[in-house]
């Protein structure tokens, strides 16, 4: 008889075999990546000891260098440097109240190393020869400040850290030193060991610091000052040259991260000692927030896939809102655009238009006034899309408005300004430049607001047209300067859109208005060669060839003579 299967509880069987097969593999997971962590975020602790212990080490220097300062105003005083020894003595004996954070006193050394004097006055070391001292020889070939290691040459033998300074005279040559001596071990009425505590290192831990010999210059404890030591668990310090850190234990048996770093400019060396739990404490309580963390990744992916996935597609949507857009904005702005300049008898226009990679936000536009005279726009956004397409559109409108009005120029702002005023927000801005030239007399009235300043070019120079206002739509009731000149034959006047004088190099610099003055005083041909210098120059003060981070655009308006209009008719015939 055979047995038959029951496939249900086969099935049933399967299902929690791989469920515990997964969640067994999660445990696995968890557990590795929370002992990843772990070993990360050890990592982590000591590496910020070591940087901390950089930093102070750098923090200590420059505190000693204030000691320096003052050792230094007395070695460079004219006394010192040039006077007779009674003249040094009497120079100390002043300084000695300003030099009263060096507790050892202060020793001068002539440039043989021999002691010439001491304040306080030290009668047994009057006359010795301490040129074998380090901190004499060190200053020998450099006129840094120098700080030694613990020496035997403070008052009655003591042993005190010395500070030195050059003394150099008028022609640069050595003359001597001057040392201020800090006692060691007398921490309650040292300048020395007040500004190391000033500093509040090691606030976890205890803070020492060595001399090139491994002797103790600074215990936080203020034990064993003076004696040579070695740190638990660290290297030999004595001269190291780089920073370091690591976990050990104390002195005391404490588990700690023990820090160290060279003192700059010194032979002395930084050790910090922080008490581990107190520097983790944190990150165990961030560790057992990782474990719910972990738990609830089981459920939180599929969730958070989904969301994302949602997230794209509505970024993909509103991408491609923004491209469409955008495509609309630049049709309806290129459309806005005069296809070409107008054409004017003894009169040359050339024009350079050229966008941005991101579309284009700069406008211009001709129109010709009733009378024959010559309306001339130029302007920026600093926006872009549909609105700011809207804008341009709705100055465009204006300024043909107020030119079929006869209006003058400022005039045409002023009204443009309080017709664009409710429609921009304050954080859009419209720049814009308004001309009347009439062709006849080589007029040119002008009004600007806030772009960039024409350049009238003129007699082998480039004059900036100085008129302006504020942007349209930015004040309610704005005030517009008009300009007007004489353009006489073979004179230009150039216009530029802000784009061109801000164009930046490689190292952040504008191409500005000096060089813009520069270009035009070399260039003195006809209009569209200027255009194409302009261009060129920009091309290789930018080192780009075709695309901005800007627009540009340049409108060069040349009076010529009657010959040159003969010459180019002829050309055509």
């Amino acid at each position: 008889m055979r047995t038959r299967v029951d496939w249900r509880k086969l099935r049933s069987r399967v299902v929690a075999a791989l469920v515990v097969l997964t969640l067994v593999a999660l445990a696995a997971v968890s557990a590795y990546t929370f002992r990843a962590y772990q070993s990360a975020s050890s990592d982590l602790v000591v590496e910020r000891d070591r940087q901390l212990a950089f930093l102070s080490a750098a923090h200590l220097r420059e505190e000693m260098s204030k000691f320096a300062d003052e050792l230094y105003a007395v070695a460079r005083s004219p006394e010192i440097t040039q006077g007779t020894v009674l003249a040094k003595g009497q120079a100390m004996e002043r300084a000695h109240n300003r030099l009263a954070v060096f507790d050892g006193g202060i020793v001068l050394l002539d440039n043989f190393g021999r002691v010439k004097m001491a304040v306080p006055s030290r009668q047994d070391i009057a006359g010795a020869d301490w040129s074998d001292r380090d901190f004499f020889r060190q200053l020998l070939t450099s006129s840094q400040v120098f700080l030694s290691d613990i020496v035997s040459d403070g008052p009655g033998n003591s042993e005190v850290i010395v500070m030195s300074v050059p003394i150099i005279g008028a022609r640069g040559e050595f003359e001597g030193v001057l040392a201020g001596m800090f006692r060691i071990g007398a921490p309650t009425t040292s300048s020395f060991y007040a500004s190391i505590v000033r500093l509040r290192l090691g606030q976890g831990g205890n803070t020492y610091v060595l001399d090139g010999k491994g002797r103790l210059l600074y215990d936080a404890s203020w034990r064993g000052l003076g004696e040579r030591t070695t740190i638990p668990g660290l290297p030999a310090l004595y001269g190291a040259t780089g920073a370091g850190a690591q976990r050990t234990r104390s002195a005391n048996g404490l588990d700690v991260v023990a820090a160290y770093a060279p003192i700059p400019g010194t032979r002395w060396t930084l050790v910090t000692e922080d008490d581990w739990a107190s520097l983790t404490s944190s990150l165990r309580l961030y560790g057992r927030n990782l474990l719910i963390l972990l738990a609830l990744g089981i459920l939180l992916p599929p969730l958070g896939v989904a969301t994302l996935v949602r997230q794209q597609q509505a970024q993909i949507r509103e991408r491609e809102r923004m491209e469409q857009e955008s495509r609309i904005a630049n049709l309806i702005q290129q459309n806005l655009l005069p296809k070409q300049p107008p054409s004017l008898p003894a009169w040359n226009l050339a024009i350079h238009y050229q966008p941005s990679q991101t579309g284009g936000r700069d406008f211009y536009d001709f129109s010709f006034l009733p009378d024959g005279r010559l309306m001339i726009a130029l302007g920026k956004i600093n926006d872009r899309g549909l609105a700011a397409a809207h804008v341009i559109a709705t100055a465009r409108a204006t300024l043909r408005g107020g030119a079929q009005r006869m209006l003058s120029p400022g005039e045409v702002l002023e009204c443009s300004n309080t017709l664009l005023h409710p429609e921009v927000s304050p954080d859009v801005t419209l720049d814009c430049l308004y001309a009347i030239l009439d062709p006849e007399d080589g007029r040119l009235t002008h009004a600007n607001a806030a772009l960039s300043l024409p350049y009238w070019c003129h007699d082998d120079d480039a004059t900036p047209l100085p008129a302006t206002g504020p942007s349209l739509g930015s004040e309610i009731e704005p005030l517009y300067v008009q300009g007007d000149m004489m353009i006489r034959t073979g004179e230009k006047v150039v216009f530029c859109t802000n784009g061109v004088l801000e164009a930046r190099n490689a190292d952040g610099e504008p191409f500005g208005a000096t060089r813009m003055g520069a270009c035009l005083r070399e260039e003195a041909t006809c209009a569209q060669n200027t255009v194409e210098a302009v261009v060129r120059a920009l091309q290789q003060f930018t080192k780009r060839s075709r695309t901005f981070d800007d627009d540009m655009t340049i409108i060069v308006i040349e009076r010529i003579s009657q010959d040159q209009v003969a010459s180019g008719n002829k050309d055509l015939g």
